[in-house]
Order: structure tokens, then C-alpha cells, then sequence
């Protein structure tokens, strides 16, 4: 099978990838693939693999150094597996030479994806102790009522003039810099992005206090998801968190969703509890795997 690669070259080819991911059986494992590439960061890292006019596979790093692929199963060779890491781990080993650090490439994968991990291990990645959990839970369930503190509201978001103020919410609530304004933006013009759905909490003194980004699972109609939630280390164990899921809850339960879920990572045990208080069940585990590039 002869292959050519190449960079993405605009929204036709965003296009193809949407359409290989959809057509693969576990989604490839990509999350968060149309706000990912709204972002010129990661749109520089695409590149593509094509045998003929079809396309065999496409890699790209996110932000986080995340090296996200995809292969047809049809077309995959050990050629194409080669030139898809050997296109990471370039990729990896150039941010490093910008940013002076020695920043691993990551990537992650579904527990059971057996083949996945086999295909990890051969091209030298290492698996990590952090694991993202995922929780499920019905809402078919009764839904508990959490309301608010006095002075405290719920609204959604009101437009990109917020992403700034937004961003760094997320960041105080979580206590790192990975939320940029121009991912929060990126989120905000995702096809499937749904502003009502875009939930913030509000103080007596009108500063954002916590959030909840909710939506519909693409392809899914009745699964909807609850993550990323976070509240300002100023306003936490005050019930806000719970007071803004359940509220996501009802606004999912309005749209026809049956099962809602979020994600968190194995060392946030302050959201496993919220998850697990709020009916949630541990569904999945996702492992991480890091490879040295130096």
C-alpha cells in the first residue's frame, strides 16, 4: 500500500477526519475533538496519512501533549503505525526545544481496548499511574434538589465577551493553567455547543463563582455529560457544585437525555465524592501511557 502524508490543509480535510472517527467502533477514543481543533496550536500538528483517496489515518498534539490518532482499520500497516509516532514524537521533541522543558508525549486509551494498549507498549509508551474515571448515572432516577445559598444564582453562559473571566474560573477552581481564553473559546464554537447548556453560578457580589459545562454526546441524542464542573476555591464546600450538576441535570433531563455522564482523573477524589453523592456510578477507566522523547 503506497501512502502519502501531508498537514491538514483546511475544513475538508477536518471534515474526513470527522468522518473516520465516526466510523471507527470505539470512536478511536477521541475526546474533545471539535473543540481540539478550533485551536491554530493543535491545527498545526494535524497531519495526515492518505492511500489513494482514502483516508488510512491522522495524528495530531493537543495542548496538553496529548498525541491523538486515528487509523482505518482496513489500512492499517505497520508503515502507517511507524510514520503516525514517529510524527508525535516530532512533534513532542520540537515544543521542547520552544518551551526548554522535558515534557513526555501522552496519550490514553479505554482499560479494555486491549489492542490499543498492545499498539502503546510497541511504540515504547509507558503506562502512568493516573487513570480518568468515567461515571454514568440515570435520569430516569429522582433528581434531589440542591438549591443555592442566599444572594447566590444560576444562569449560562452569554457569549465569547465572557471566555476570558470563564477561563479563569476554571483555572482558580482547579489550580492550574491548563484553561487558555482561546480554548474556552474553542469549546464555545464547537458545532455542538449549546449555550443554555453552558451553566455558571453566580456570587451576591456578581462574580462567577462555579461552572458546569453540560451537552449531548455527539451521535447521541439521550447521553448527555456534566464535565467539567468547578467551583472558586473561595466558595468550595458550600453545596455550589451539587446546587449547579443537578441544575445540568434537569436542562439534559428538558432535552430527552436518559443517562448523563462525566469524567474526572483518579487523583481528584473531591469529584469522585460529588460524582458518587450525586447517584453517579464508576462505569470505565481510561489508563495513560507517556513516552520519553529526548
Amino acid at each position: 500500500m503506497l501512502l502519502n502524508s501531508c498537514q491538514m490543509q483546511g475544513d475538508a480535510d477536518i471534515q474526513t477526519m470527522r468522518e473516520l472517527i465516526r466510523h471507527l467502533p470505539d470512536q478511536a477514543g477521541i475526546d474533545d475533538f471539535e473543540e481540539m481543533i478550533q485551536l491554530e496550536s493543535v491545527k498545526a500538528t494535524v497531519r495526515l496519512w492518505q492511500s489513494g483517496h482514502r483516508l488510512a489515518g491522522f495524528a495530531f498534539v493537543d495542548d496538553y501533549n496529548n498525541l491523538i490518532l486515528a487509523m482505518d482499520p482496513e489500512l492499517i500497516t505497520d508503515e502507517l503505525e511507524t510514520e503516525i509516532f514517529a510524527w508525535g514524537a516530532f512533534c513532542m521533541r520540537e515544543r521542547n526545544l520552544q518551551t526548554g522543558r522535558l515534557d513526555t508525549l501522552d496519550a490514553s486509551c479505554s482499560r479494555d481496548n486491549i489492542q490499543r494498549i498492545r499498539l502503546l507498549e510497541r511504540h515504547w509508551f509507558k503506562q502512568c499511574d493516573l487513570r480518568t474515571l468515567r461515571y454514568a448515572r440515570s435520569l430516569d432516577e429522582p433528581i434531589v434538589d440542591y438549591p443555592l445559598p442566599p444572594g447566590f444564582s444560576l444562569r449560562c453562559a452569554l457569549g465569547e465577551h465572557e471566555a476570558e473571566q470563564l477561563a479563569a474560573l476554571h483555572r482558580a477552581a482547579f489550580g492550574s493553567d491548563h484553561m487558555t481564553v482561546e480554548y474556552r473559546l474553542a469549546i464555545m464554537r464547537a458545532p455542538q455547543y449549546d449555550a443554555e447548556l453552558d451553566l455558571v453560578v453566580i456570587d451576591p457580589n456578581g462574580e462567577m463563582a462555579a461552572f458546569c459545562i453540560c451537552g449531548l454526546e455527539e451521535g447521541q441524542d439521550q447521553v448527555g455529560y456534566t464535565d467539567p464542573i468547578g467551583t472558586h476555591p473561595r466558595y468550595q464546600k458550600m453545596g455550589l457544585g451539587k446546587a449547579v450538576v443537578t441544575a445540568g441535570f434537569q436542562a439534559l433531563r428538558n432535552r430527552g437525555v436518559k443517562t448523563v455522564e462525566l469524567g474526572t482523573s483518579s487523583e481528584n477524589i473531591a469529584m469522585q465524592c460529588l460524582a458518587e453523592s450525586l447517584g453517579f456510578k464508576l462505569v470505565s477507566e481510561r489508563l495513560w501511557f507517556a513516552l520519553k522523547v529526548d
